[in-house]
Protein backbone atom coordinates (compact mmCIF):
# COMPACT_ATOMS: atom_id res chain seq x y z
CA UNK A 1 0.00 0.00 0.00
CA UNK A 2 1.52 3.79 -0.68
CA UNK A 3 1.69 6.43 1.43
CA UNK A 4 -0.84 8.49 -0.46
CA UNK A 5 -3.34 5.69 -0.31
CA UNK A 6 -2.86 5.57 3.73
CA UNK A 7 -3.02 9.38 3.97
CA UNK A 8 -6.38 9.28 2.05
CA UNK A 9 -7.68 6.05 4.12
CA UNK A 10 -6.53 7.91 7.50
CA UNK A 11 -8.77 11.15 6.53
CA UNK A 12 -11.71 9.09 5.31
CA UNK A 13 -11.65 7.26 8.59
CA UNK A 14 -12.24 10.18 10.12
CA UNK A 15 -15.75 10.90 8.68
CA UNK A 16 -16.72 7.38 7.73
CA UNK A 17 -19.86 6.27 10.03
CA UNK A 18 -19.03 2.57 8.67
CA UNK A 19 -16.52 0.64 8.93
CA UNK A 20 -13.15 0.54 6.90
CA UNK A 21 -11.51 -2.79 6.63
CA UNK A 22 -7.67 -3.31 5.50
CA UNK A 23 -5.81 -6.64 4.58
CA UNK A 24 -3.75 -6.45 8.16
CA UNK A 25 -6.91 -6.15 10.50
CA UNK A 26 -8.71 -9.34 12.10
CA UNK A 27 -12.30 -8.92 10.50
CA UNK A 28 -10.57 -8.71 6.89
CA UNK A 29 -10.91 -12.19 5.86
CA UNK A 30 -14.56 -13.15 7.16
CA UNK A 31 -15.28 -9.80 5.07
CA UNK A 32 -13.97 -10.65 1.70
CA UNK A 33 -15.46 -14.27 2.03
CA UNK A 34 -18.54 -15.47 -0.60
CA UNK A 35 -20.33 -18.61 -0.28
CA UNK A 36 -18.56 -19.70 -3.70
CA UNK A 37 -15.31 -20.61 -1.53
CA UNK A 38 -13.24 -21.15 -5.20
CA UNK A 39 -13.50 -17.37 -4.83
CA UNK A 40 -10.26 -15.97 -2.81
CA UNK A 41 -9.89 -12.66 -3.96
CA UNK A 42 -8.19 -9.93 -1.78
CA UNK A 43 -9.51 -5.77 -2.33
CA UNK A 44 -7.07 -3.83 -0.92
CA UNK A 45 -9.66 -1.82 0.92
CA UNK A 46 -13.00 -3.10 2.36
CA UNK A 47 -15.86 -0.42 3.08
CA UNK A 48 -18.84 -1.14 5.23
CA UNK A 49 -21.11 1.80 4.61
CA UNK A 50 -23.92 2.43 6.77
CA UNK A 51 -25.23 5.72 5.11
CA UNK A 52 -25.22 7.63 1.71
CA UNK A 53 -22.60 9.88 2.71
CA UNK A 54 -20.07 6.89 3.41
CA UNK A 55 -20.85 5.37 -0.05
CA UNK A 56 -19.64 8.96 -1.68
CA UNK A 57 -16.24 9.53 0.38
CA UNK A 58 -15.54 5.84 -0.70
CA UNK A 59 -16.13 6.33 -4.06
CA UNK A 60 -14.57 9.41 -4.24
CA UNK A 61 -11.38 7.65 -2.99
CA UNK A 62 -11.16 5.24 -5.42
CA UNK A 63 -11.55 7.56 -7.99
CA UNK A 64 -8.64 9.86 -6.58
CA UNK A 65 -6.92 6.53 -6.02
CA UNK A 66 -7.70 4.97 -9.18
CA UNK A 67 -8.94 1.88 -7.36
CA UNK A 68 -11.43 -0.24 -8.99
CA UNK A 69 -15.08 -1.07 -7.15
CA UNK A 70 -16.23 -4.51 -6.42
CA UNK A 71 -19.53 -3.89 -4.54
CA UNK A 72 -20.88 -7.02 -2.26
CA UNK A 73 -24.43 -7.37 -1.94
CA UNK A 74 -26.54 -11.01 -0.39
CA UNK A 75 -26.60 -12.67 -4.25
CA UNK A 76 -24.97 -15.99 -4.51
CA UNK A 77 -23.58 -14.60 -7.62
CA UNK A 78 -20.60 -18.20 -8.75
CA UNK A 79 -18.59 -15.85 -10.53
CA UNK A 80 -17.28 -14.01 -7.20
CA UNK A 81 -17.24 -10.16 -9.17
CA UNK A 82 -18.68 -8.97 -5.44
CA UNK A 83 -14.70 -8.97 -4.73
CA UNK A 84 -12.19 -8.02 -6.95
CA UNK A 85 -8.31 -8.25 -6.32
CA UNK A 86 -6.26 -4.66 -5.17
CA UNK A 87 -9.09 -2.51 -5.32
CA UNK A 88 -12.06 -1.27 -3.30
CA UNK A 89 -15.16 -3.34 -1.93
CA UNK A 90 -18.35 -2.05 -0.80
Amino acid sequence: MTQVLDTALNALRTAFTGQVIMPADSAYDGARAVWNSEIDRRPAVIARCLKAADVSAVVGLARQQGLEISVRGGAHNPSGSAVGDDGLMI
